[in-house]
């Protein structure tokens, strides 16, 4: 109800703003007609387009209107004059009235219009656009910079433009057009970047800063702007835990920051800190990522894995604009889910690979079984004269060609979303409001999963006097996310995988659901989570809720100087509810038994509130000057508090009367969990910022904070990091002018800085804490229990800061007029005393060691991006484009780490974080005879094999190990300085990371392509992978590749890319597929296609009868194409990296699928 409120009060506005844009209010006595223009302009929006040879502007008039409709002060203004007028949608365009006659005169007076097109300097300007407006007549300028037009009417205009050049317009009887002259456009060394609590010009940077216009963003499908950001910045990774609707990404700038803990950059958002996620991408005016210490210094402890500025739109001075974005999208998989469905196959796979073990089938299928299934093999579906489900002799019997893949999900997972904004201003207020709505069914086909998302920003500046501005910022989030099954979605496709063959049912003919069956004597069908889905009484709902509201106050008490004063208040809230109950199944005909709770949860409600508020405050002061023309200064100091609450309160209770509705009220067991906590911290910290320019070509930058936690105890807690930089604009010099006409750009840049972390520490890790609710369940007599307290571990109570210190070396270059610009940076980061464990205690302590500040780290790296702007003229109309290019790279190692004996299991020195040590395996064995005289021990790696049941021992087909130490004997490396038969053979962390886009607009069309990609990074697959392994891991696999045994290694298949079929030599430990090796060691390089969107903009003679402004209508898909050495069609390479760290390189792939998304929409502005 609340959201539909909001809509009215939002459609409200509109209509009432609207309404009122074309009336004018002006008292203008005895002025000229060029400030009752300029005051039209500043009420309406509108600008009055006009020729001096038609209208004389320094006319003088007297207008006095209040409140009075547009027109009639046009009217009055030009009444008894031969001035015709007419209003369109963005401007006011004065004509002479003409007659008939006249009109049909004007026809016939053509000319011949030729000429020339230079710079400044005189200079032939080649290619450039001649162009008349509001038709297809035009050309361009050949080698010599000359044109020629021909039966252009007298009384149009000239257009004239050419890339990076400042466009020009002239009459086509100008005398101007025999030589144009065309000056350099300034706007790309006056664009401006949003930096730490302020801006700069893009061409004064001396740090390391990329930046991601809002533009990009808006025409994608996507539930948040992580999603949308992922490609777009080198060195910059995003990743995804899932393919989860609604799921939010996790940032990584430029490498590994610490191995104490995973954290994330730092996000401000309109200067204040909150979550990316929870910003609607269609309110972004643009992104800036501060990647080096010098950019993001002023921001101190929070900064040290880098910042993420998102700044999004204000309103403007004009006329109120309401813009609408929609669109529709559906999607698929982005991997095969051509499983195997016929049951005969289906069991017999499995049977043969558990057999191998067990010496027995995993089903109890005879013979005549398998001729039922077989007869049925070709059934898509069940044949009354074949029924899939037989009664026989007092238990079912099932002969099925069952597809569990598309009975339990459904890969369209259709999307809706709305955006709308409202936006304009006069010179006193500005405003800007937009809402969002996103809603998704997810990929659960029973009893559908469900993401739906709702955004609200209002901002309001007002200029309340000449040195005093106000504004409001307050934005409004929630987000429900309802699944069915037990907690946590990802349960669903963990468990599906196994013991659901083909040729099994979810459901007997009686309608009774099917989860232990007489079919084998071990497992439930696909976990038992089929009946759960079916039963429908199982339910969660995950809610989000954030309120953030931002109070701003700028003074500009003098000329240069102004004071900037903001508080900023959020509310956080975080629900979830889970509810399970029992449930019912048939094992036999007539029998009804009720499922495990340790399948279904039993009777239980669940439910979990976390809240968090958090307080900012943001005082600094702003001084910028020019001194003597060539000495630029802006200094920047000032004060930053944020004080965070969290308190959570998690309760659980058994024995509901009721299993539709959730009220404790009606929860009567006695299994009753009820805990919680709270905690609180605070930053306090003193910046400031010296920047100096001297003509505009040496550059200085001197930057830094002193930071105070909490997080540290009193003596501890504050620290001070100081940041340098430096660019030299080469370009500006003297000496480098013969070289202008060439390279436009170039800039050198250098910097140093040093920041702190607190995010590797928890709230009160100085102190040792008393834990209490633990229970103490007696040995015997009385079953009761007691409740007791304890001590948590030893902890280093001299705690402080990491230190992250970064050096950096970057190079901006612009080519020919600034079309083709390179940006270049190359850096070191060493983090200092990093937090990890310290000392070692005994072990009858009982306790682990405490962490310390005793490891350091260095991580070494690049970044390149490149870019190529230009256009030229196709069939009369202008052709523009763009074409860009990023890709970085980076390692670290460890520098410093008390582990003298390098032993495997902790960091040690030298170690480049994601190794991944294994075994190196020369192929298969091609006979019995050469596995049995090979004369190498592979026990350790053959635990399952030596006591298998069937084939026992190494034969023809199984892998062969090579003994690297020469003893005779695979064994385990367990430290770096005494390496056996293990050595590096891979690594877990991503490399070149890489994007390529292009963007193309030709007469009302518009086409962008986005690919992203990693160069490569590897991953050896999990024990519980099953989609990779199949029944190598567990031989009762639910989802079977429909091609896997043309994979599998036979007497007539020697070179099968798996290795003889047996049962569970891919699980846990110590089995040949289980340790990693070589041979399945898996290369997760990609290449994708993120995204392709194609539109076309409605030309503005059509919109001008319809009363549009904009009307643009589009196709947009994401991840449409998937290149990758990933060898299965059945597993994405985000998907199989999801869970890859420094220190680890397997997953099981288990997770809520990644998808192809296809977008139509309309974008509409009015």
């Amino acid at each position: 109800m609340k959201h539909k409120v909001l809509l009215v009060l939002l459609l409200g506005i509109i209509i009432s703003v609207s309404a009122s844009a074309q009336k004018v209010t002006m008292n203008l006595k005895q002025v000229k007609l060029e400030k009752v223009f300029s005051a039209i302009t500043q009420q309406t929006g509108l600008t009055v387009a006009y020729s001096r040879t038609i209208v004389n502007p320094d006319r003088i008039v007297t207008v006095e209107a209040k409140n009075q409709e547009l027109s009639k002060v046009l009217n009055d203004l030009f009444l008894g004059t031969n001035i015709n007028y007419e209003i369109g949608k963005t401007k006011i365009y004065l004509k002479e009235k003409v007659t008939d006659s006249e009109q049909q005169t004007s026809n016939a007076n053509k000319r011949n219009i030729s000429g020339r097109v230079v710079d400044e300097k005189g200079e032939p300007i080649i290619g450039a656009s001649v162009m008349v407006q509001g038709s297809s007549l035009g050309t361009i300028t050949n080698v010599d910079g000359r044109y020629t037009l021909a039966n252009v009417p007298e009384n149009s205009t000239i257009t004239v433009s050419y890339i990076g050049y400042i466009t020009v317009n002239y009459a086509a009887t100008s005398r101007n057009l025999s030589q144009v002259v065309l000056r350099e456009d300034s706007k790309t060394l006056e664009e401006v970047v949003v930096v730490g609590y302020g801006t700069q010009k893009k061409v004064n940077l001396t740090g390391a800063v990329a930046i991601v216009s809002g533009d990009e963003l808006t025409t994608r499908s996507a539930a948040n702007l992580s999603q949308l950001l992922q490609g777009s910045v080198p060195n910059m990774n995003v990743n995804f835990s899932s393919g989860r609707p609604g799921q939010g990404g996790s940032f990584n700038i430029r490498g590994v920051n610490s191995i104490s803990a995973d954290a994330a950059p730092l996000t401000i958002i309109d200067g204040i800190e909150g979550d990316i996620n929870k910003v609607n991408p269609n309110d972004v005016e643009s992104i800036s990522v501060l990647k080096d210490a010098s950019a993001a210094a002023v921001y101190g402890a929070r900064a040290a894995y880098g910042v993420i500025l998102v700044t999004t739109k204000n309103g403007k001075i004009g006329k109120t604009n309401v813009s609408y974005n929609g669109r529709f999208s559906f999607g698929e998989t982005t991997t095969s889910t051509d499983f195997e469905t016929r049951g005969y196959y289906s069991a017999g796979i499995n049977d043969m690979f558990y057999k191998t073990y067990q010496g027995v089938p995993y089903t109890h299928y005879t013979q005549e079984d398998y001729h039922e299934l077989w007869i049925r093999r070709n059934d898509k579906v069940e044949d009354p004269s074949r029924p899939w489900v037989v009664e026989k002799n007092g238990e079912y019997k099932y002969y099925g060609n069952f597809d569990w893949y598309n009975c339990l999900f459904d890969n369209t997972r259709p999307t809706w979303e709305h955006n709308l904004t409202v936006s304009g201003g006069t010179e006193k207020v500005k405003y800007m409001l937009s809402g969002n709505y996103y809603n998704q069914k997810g990929v659960i086909r029973i009893d559908p999963d469900r993401f739906k998302k709702y955004t609200f920003r209002s901002k309001i500046v007002a200029d309340i006097t000449s040195w005093l501005e106000f504004s409001n910022n307050t934005s409004y989030y929630h987000s429900e996310y309802t699944y069915p099954g037990m907690s946590g979605i990802n349960s669903i496709f963990s468990r599906a995988t196994n013991h659901a063959l083909a040729s099994i049912v979810p459901m007997h003919p009686d309608g009774t659901l099917v989860y232990r069956t007489g079919l084998t004597d071990t497992g439930e069908v696909a976990d038992g989570i089929s009946a759960v889905l079916l039963n429908g009484g199982h339910r969660n709902r995950d809610r989000e809720y954030e309120f953030v509201t931002t109070f701003e106050a700028v003074l500009k008490p003098v000329k240069h100087f102004e004071v900037r004063a903001n508080y900023s208040w959020a509310h956080y809230d975080q629900q979830f509810l889970n509810r399970s109950v029992d449930v019912s199944y048939s094992k036999a005909p007539g029998a009804i038994m009720t499922m495990d709770n340790n399948r279904t949860g039993g009777n239980y409600l669940s439910e979990t509130q976390n809240s968090q508020i958090r307080q900012a405050v943001n005082l600094y002061g702003t001084y910028e000057n020019v001194f003597a023309k060539n000495h630029s200064v802006k200094l920047i100091i000032g004060g930053n508090y944020d004080y965070t609450y969290f308190k959570g309160l998690t309760m659980k209770r058994n024995g509901l009367l009721s299993e539709s509705l959730d009220d404790f009220n009606l929860a009567k067991g006695d299994d009753i969990t009820l805990k919680g906590g709270q905690n609180d911290y605070a930053i306090l910290g003193f910046f400031y910022r010296m920047n100096y320019i001297y003509k505009d070509r040496y550059l200085f930058e001197a930057s830094g904070r002193y930071d105070g936690s909490s997080r540290f105890r009193r003596g501890h807690r504050f620290g001070f990091f100081p940041s340098f930089s430096a660019g030299w604009r080469i370009s500006e010099e003297n000496f480098f002018k013969l070289t202008k006409d060439y390279v436009n750009n170039l800039k050198l840049r250098l910097s140093y800085g040093s920041l702190g972390n607190q995010k590797t520490v928890g709230y009160y890790d100085y102190l040792q804490l008393i834990n209490t609710g633990a229970v103490l369940d007696y040995a015997f007599g009385n079953p009761s229990k007691a409740a007791y307290a304890y001590e948590s571990a030893p902890n280093s109570s001299d705690l402080t800061w990491e230190t992250v210190i970064t050096k950096n070396i970057g190079l901006d270059l612009g080519f020919f007029k600034n079309r083709l610009n390179v940006t270049l940076d190359a850096y070191i980061r060493d983090t200092k005393d990093m937090l990890m464990a310290g000392k070692t205690l005994p072990s009858v302590y009982g306790a682990a060691s405490p962490k310390m500040n005793v490891a350091d780290l260095r991580t070494k790296g690049w970044e390149a991006s490149i870019s190529w702007n230009d256009s030229f003229t196709l069939a009369n109309q202008d052709f523009n484009y763009r074409l860009t290019f990023g890709i970085g790279d980076n390692t670290s190692k460890i520098t410093k780490y008390d582990n003298p004996n390098c032993t495997l299991t902790d960091p040690y020195e030298g170690q480049q974080l994601g190794e991944i040590w294994g075994y190196v395996v020369d192929g298969y064995f091609k006979t019995d005879e050469e596995a049995q005289n090979y004369n190498v021990d592979q026990s350790f790696v053959n635990k399952i094999i030596n006591v298998s049941a069937l084939d026992n021992g190494v034969h023809a087909g199984d892998l062969k190990f090579v003994d690297l130490d020469g003893n005779n004997k695979i064994e385990e490396t367990t430290s770096a300085k005494d390496i056996k038969d293990m050595k590096v053979i891979g690594n877990s962390l991503p490399r070149y990371n890489y994007n390529f886009s292009l963007f193309a607009q030709w007469y009302g069309v518009d086409l962008s392509v986005l690919f992203q990609g990693i160069g490569k990074q590897n991953w050896y697959p999990g024990s519980e992978c099953l989609l990779f392994w199949g029944p190598y891991a567990r031989p009762y696999s639910s989802f079977i590749p429909s091609d896997f045994m043309s994979n599998v290694w036979s007497t007539e298949n020697p070179n099968a890319y798996f290795p003889r079929p047996r049962g569970y030599v891919a699980l846990n430990t110590n089995r040949e597929l289980a340790e990693i090796n070589t041979k399945y060691m898996q290369n997760l390089a990609y290449c994708r296609l993120k995204n392709l969107s194609i539109g076309y903009t409605l030309p503005d003679k059509w919109l001008s009868c319809i009363g549009f402004e904009k009307i643009r209508i589009y196709f947009s898909g994401e991840n449409l194409l998937t290149f990758t050495k990933l060898h299965s069609d059945y597993i994405d390479p985000e998907q199989a990296s999801a869970s890859n760290s420094w220190k680890t390189s397997r997953s099981d792939t288990r997770i809520y699928p990644w998808s192809k998304t296809y977008s139509f929409g309309v974008d509409i502005t009015f």
